[in-house]
Parts: C-alpha cells; sequence; structure tokens
C-alpha cells in the first residue's frame, strides 16, 4: 500500500495515466484508496483479475515501440534452471576459485538470484487476458527475456537499442540450439528491430538483472555500477580479520567486480560511452531501478527508491546538474524501498511504461 500511495501521489502530481492491475481480493483496499479526496484529479484504471497477482510488473509485459503488447513464453522451470546456470557456469570460469564457482552456482539466493523465478510466477499468462479483454492482440516473446534483464534506449546515432543480459541470452541459446547471433535475431524479431546490432549482450553487473547495476540515460551512455572501493575493503578485512565471514565477503564482491569490469568490456565493444558509478549498497538503496517519465508539461522525471538522505542528494545533483538527464528525481519511501530491496526489487520492478498517450 505504501508504494500504491507513492506510485498514485506521483502520477497525480506528474498528469500521468495510471494502470493499476489487482486481483479480487485486493481490489476493494485499492479502490478505497483510490476514492481518498487527495486523489481526484488522477487519471485511472484499475482492472481485476481472477488469479493472484505479482507485485513485480516489470517481467511479465512488453509494450513495444510500433504500439504492439507482447508477453514472454513460458518454459519449464527445470530445464530453465539447468540451463542459465549452465551459462553462467560457462561465463564465470576463471572469476572465482572453481570451488567457491560450485558454491555460488548451488546457493544463487546467497550469491546472484538466478530470475527463473520469474518464469515460475506466471504472470505472462495474466497479463496476456487482461490485454486480450482490452482488445489487444497480444504477441509472444520467444527468447527469456525477464523484464528488468532488459534496458531499450539510444545509440549516439539515436537508433534504437536494447541491451539485453547473458542469462537471458545463454539460457535461450541453450534451451533452442542456437548460438549468439541465433538469439539476438530472435529478440531482434519479437522487438521489432531492423537488425542484429541493435541488440546488445552484456554481462550482468553481478546482478540477476541488468536494471539493478545499470542505467541508460540517453545518446548512448549508461551508468554502470563500480564495486571497486568496497571489493577492495573487503579484501583489507579479510586479510586483518580472517574467517568464512570475512572471506565470504571477499569472495561475493570479487565476483562482483569482475562481472562489472565484463559488462564494461561488453559495452565498450558495442560502441556505449560509459559512465562509472557506485549507486546501490546491497539492499539499502539502489538508484540504479526506476523508470523515466515524461509529465504533462513535457519535463523528464526519474522515478527511484528511497534511500539514505546523503546519498539521495548525491545522486540527484549528478542527474539533474552533472549530466543534465532529468529536471527532478522522485524518492519512494526510503522503508518501502529497504523491504522492496530484501525481496530483491524496487521500484523500477513495480512498473511498467507503455507508448500509449
Amino acid at each position: 500500500m505504501d508504494h500504491l500511495r507513492f506510485f498514485v501521489r506521483t502520477a497525480g502530481e506528474l498528469g500521468l495515466r495510471l494502470e493499476i492491475l489487482t486481483d479480487t481480493k485486493s481490489r476493494e483496499d485499492v479502490e478505497r484508496e483510490l476514492a481518498q479526496q487527495d486523489y481526484e484529479t488522477l487519471d485511472s484504471t484499475v482492472l481485476e483479475s481472477q488469479e493472484l497477482v505479482s507485485k513485480w510488473a516489470e517481467d511479465s509485459v512488453e509494450y513495444l515501440k510500433n504500439g504492439r503488447v507482447a508477453v514472454p513464453n513460458h518454459f519449464d522451470e527445470g530445464l530453465l534452471e539447468w540451463a542459465m546456470t549452465a551459462g553462467r557456469k560457462h561465463r564465470w570460469q576463471g572469476m572465482i576459485p572453481q570451488e567457491t564457482l560450485e558454491k555460488a552456482l548451488q546457493e544463487d539466493r546467497s550469491w546472484i538470484l538466478l530470475g527463473v523465478r520469474v518464469n515460475a510466477s506466471r504472470m505472462a499468462a495474466i497479463r496476456e487476458r487482461v490485454e486480450r479483454a482490452k482488445g489487444k492482440v497480444v504477441g509472444h516473446i520467444r527468447a527469456y527475456i525477464e523484464g528488468g534483464n532488459a534496458i531499450a534506449g539510444e545509440d549516439a546515432t539515436g537508433k534504437s537499442v536494447a541491451i539485453v543480459g547473458k542469462d537471458a541470452i545463454g539460457a535461450t541459446a541453450h534451451i533452442y540450439r542456437l548460438d549468439e547471433d541465433g538469439v539476438r535475431q530472435l529478440i531482434c524479431e519479437d522487438f521489432g528491430l531492423d537488425s542484429i546490432e541493435q541488440v546488445i549482450c552484456v554481462e550482468q553487473p553481478g546482478k540477476f538483472h541488468l536494471d539493478m547495476g545499470m542505467l541508460f540515460i540517453g545518446n548512448g551512455t549508461v551508468v554502470l555500477n563500480d564495486s571497486s572501493e568496497a571489493f577492495r575493503a573487503a579484501v583489507e578485512m579479510a586479510e586483518l580479520v580472517p574467517c568464512l565471514t570475512t572471506e565470504t565477503m571477499a569472495a561475493k564482491l570479487k565476483l562482483q567486480y569482475e562481472l562489472e569490469e565484463e559488462a564494461a568490456k561488453d559495452l565498450k565493444a558495442a560502441g556505449i560511452e560509459i559512465k562509472r558509478k557506485n549507486l546501490e549498497s546491497g539492499r539499502v538503496y539502489n538508484f540504479f531501478n526506476g523508470e523515466f517519465v515524461e509529465s504533462k508539461n513535457g519535463f523528464k522525471y526519474f522515478i527511484t527508491n528511497g534511500g539514505p538522505k546523503e546519498q539521495e542528494e548525491e545522486f540527484e545533483a549528478l542527474m539533474t546538474r552533472e549530466w543534465k538527464v532529468v529536471r527532478k528525481v522522485i524518492f519512494s519511501p526510503r522503508e518501502a524501498a529497504r523491504k522492496s530491496l530484501q525481496e530483491w526489487g524496487g521500484v523500477g520492478c513495480r512498473v511498467k511504461g507503455s507508448y500509449e498517450s
């Protein structure tokens, strides 16, 4: 409810149209909240599902630039988990000792979460029924694309590009018996792009989704997380106080650092300009995860997770004054953001912007 109030208030202030998908059990609570006098000017629609809906709206549907709607295909859960794990094992060789790597692959919740749980939620089928009830023609995305693991933007020439995490690329390649270019072709066709050069495959920067560790800010520029300082501090602590806890923390941050470096190489090879900034701290705050919106007055804003006051101020200064990307950054309530990040998701995971007017 804290997030609902935040989105409703923000949409009302910026003149955005808000569509809320909820289930039968929760609809009464939603409508009671919307009936508050403060929201009289809000342009909103409440859609109801007979089944329970997930709070992670980002992963269940894609609103394409050509106006079409597409939902992800559902995959066999066991096959998908095997394929994604095999892809990670192949890519992560040499980044950390083999014994530690095996542990990281087996205990993903403690290291880097597998995105297969998005597939397990079965929200795509619910979203498809909702869209068809609205009269939409719904297509299907054949590659295993989780919303948060694909970032849309433009290169330096203004051409549309999609940056896709290598978990998605690797899993799709295993399932369909394709090479990387074959997977890029699938994505290109499903997203209505002209050539596979517009699909950029990038290692995830120590996160299960790209949108938890990188941010497309326009003009072919991506902000990529930089955990080098935290990694150095963890190594020093492990040397100063050697024990299982400090050594494990150092190993986790080494893997994250190595994956960030790989992501940087992939982006540079694709001609993307990179800015390195540490804009997240695990489950404490994360400013990568958010949504760009345009107000009714034509101004751009970025909506993201709240965090410590000092970090919020530093990030807003970057976005508004140094990089001149938006007019203002709007932060969600800090406690709600903290609880959300503990569940491996934030503001950007809870909303999905569309191209509809």
